[in-house]
């Protein structure tokens, strides 16, 4: 009985946490957005997309998956790259970083979609960004996706 009370009180602290990151990621994205299109008037958001966390792919990853390393497996990777960098001198500096930001997780960032409503000289247009933010939630990369064209938004004044 206990087990199953912590076992709920548990997955009811990760719901909390998760929806904690969504909401300051979601302010974070307006905020932006705001800011990008030099604080409208007329600015109503219609919807967020789900935060996904999502991880960068180095060359070292693809090194590690042929030699069928697992992650967290941080013993086999040190001794990996240990062993590559005597075979293969000159790539040692990037296997030593790719393995330092592997192990301190440097490599996650989110990605979300916002969908806000915007007065356009009189006209209102629903428009879509897709945008990309680092573990603090700052944006590091925007993407108009309204109308299905793939074009950066100009650098926010």
């Amino acid at each position: 009985m206990k087990r199953l009370l912590f076992v709920s009180l548990c997955f009811f602290c990760g719901c909390v946490v998760s929806s904690t990151q969504q909401r300051e990621a979601d302010a974070a994205v307006q905020h932006y957005t705001e800011d990008l299109f030099d604080h409208p008037k007329y600015l109503v958001p219609v919807g967020f997309s789900a935060l996904e966390k999502k991880r960068y792919i180095t060359a070292l990853d693809s090194s590690l998956n042929y030699a069928h390393i697992q992650d967290g497996e941080y013993k086999k990777m040190e001794h990996y790259v240990d062993s590559e960098n005597y075979q293969r001198p000159d790539r040692a500096s990037q296997n030593i970083k790719q393995l330092d930001s592997i192990e301190k997780e440097r490599l996650y960032y989110y990605v979300l979609d916002f969908s806000f409503r915007i007065d356009s000289f009189g006209h209102k247009k629903l428009k879509k960004y897709h945008f990309e933010l680092d573990t603090a939630f700052r944006v590091t990369k925007a993407t108009d996706i309204s109308y299905g064209r793939n074009t950066p938004p100009p650098a926010p004044k």
